[in-house]
């Protein structure tokens, strides 16, 4: 795929730089084949790539120091598919509200290991009730985080 992306790119550099534009494109490819284990990678443009691994099992495109924190801190391959589920629309979630770019509708497939199709979808369009109530749900988490934290040396009396 990677070597494909940057043919692709040199075929159509010159029309499209002259229009403005750019062919680079950055692609998460992830499947499973038969019975083999399934993989995750992300394609860069110069048609390198990376692997999800244990340490970090996901991998993201476009702004990640928004919704990079929660998947580093929370995320872990034990989670079941559902809460890593969750953890992904919350780190979706939680980017746009740093990153203008960032915005609903915010889309969920989730295909389990050794199933080889779509299980569940979701949609989350901006006005959904149970999007609100996430985004609510987390942050009343986060306050209570907050205000459990230890005090600090000079809020000692």
């Amino acid at each position: 795929m990677g070597r494909v992306s940057v043919a692709a790119q040199k075929q159509n550099e010159a029309e499209l730089r002259s229009a403005g534009s750019s062919s680079q494109a950055t692609f998460i490819l992830g499947g499973q084949i038969g019975s083999e284990p399934h993989g995750l990678y992300l394609i860069y443009p110069q048609g390198n790539a990376i692997m999800a691994t244990r340490e970090t099992p996901y991998l993201q495109i476009g702004e990640s120091k928004y919704g990079k924190p929660p998947l580093d801190n929370v995320g872990h391959t034990n989670l079941s598919l559902d809460d890593a589920a969750k953890l992904c629309v919350m780190s979706q979630v939680l980017t746009q509200r740093s990153n203008l770019t960032v915005g609903p509708p915010f889309e969920l497939a989730v295909i389990p290991s050794g199933t080889l199709a779509i299980e569940r979808r979701l949609r989350l369009e901006a006005d959904d009730p149970m999007l609100t109530e996430m985004i609510d749900i987390w942050s009343d988490a986060q306050r209570e985080a907050l205000y459990r934290l230890p005090a600090l040396p000079w809020q000692q009396s």
